[in-house]
């Protein structure tokens, strides 16, 4: 018979963050799942449309991070004291 206080106090733990991390990952490919079924499943929605949207939100993904880096560079710029006087208004 085991000693069940015992065992609570000297079990190892669950890997908590482990379980997160596969949890996200499992919603992540379901809410992807659930917007593909949205478009297939839409008679007034051709597979061009689908690639083509798919195409423009990685690409608007592409956009912000290029504007984001843009932006640090410019305070890194700012930062090191390479500054323009008469800069563009």
């Amino acid at each position: 018979m085991s000693d069940l206080i015992n065992d609570y106090w000297t079990k190892t733990p669950p890997d908590i963050q482990r379980n997160w991390d596969d949890l996200y990952a499992k919603q992540r490919k379901n809410r992807m799942q659930d917007c593909i079924d949205d478009y297939l499943q839409d008679d007034a929605v051709e597979a061009r449309r689908v690639y083509e949207e798919i195409l423009s939100c990685v690409d608007d993904v592409r956009q912000y991070h290029k504007d984001q880096y843009d932006k640090a560079n410019e305070l890194y710029n700012l930062l090191l004291g390479n500054r323009n006087p008469f800069p563009p208004e």
